[in-house]
């Protein structure tokens, strides 16, 4: 089987578990951090919120809603890392060009032609915070990586 290349020639084969997991950190600060965002909303039209309460509104509440591809993307690199640990080997450079891929690729909101994409810009706009977030979580994937191309994704 032939690594998958990038654009920037970056081979897949190059990618690391390592890159992984700090790619991993950087999603999970941004998403902490728009949790937290939309928790204080939230709590401007409802008043504090118990923990057992947020917990829920995040479960439940349409306004947390948009947030759950970026849930279930730090769920799928969260599956990757235990199964290649479980396996004590590293994480097969497919697996990982295609969750850096997809990181990216949610990360990258413009167009903003998803309601993650679109309520994501937003954030971007208005909240300073959020941009540093971003940033820092765009810094973890690797220079010239813009994962596979879209023929050798399935």
């Amino acid at each position: 089987m032939q690594p998958i290349e990038t654009p920037a020639g970056l081979a897949a084969g190059d990618l690391t578990t390592n890159t992984l997991k700090a790619a991993r950190q950087g999603l999970l600060r941004v998403h902490r951090l728009l949790l937290e965002v939309e928790r204080v909303e939230l709590e401007r039209s409802r008043g504090r919120l118990t923990p057992n309460a947020y917990l829920q509104a995040v479960l439940n509440e349409p306004s947390f809603e948009w947030l759950r591809p970026a849930s279930q993307l730090i769920v799928q690199i969260d599956e990757a890392l235990d199964a290649a640990e479980q396996d004590e080997s590293p994480v097969a450079s497919e697996v990982t060009a295609s969750l850096l891929g997809q990181m990216r690729g949610l990360l990258t909101p413009v167009p903003p032609n998803t309601t993650f994409a679109a309520r994501y810009l937003e954030m971007l706009q208005q909240h300073p915070d959020v941009v540093f977030a971003h940033r820092d979580a765009m810094a973890e994937l690797p220079k010239g990586f813009l994962g596979p191309l879209p023929t050798q994704m399935a």
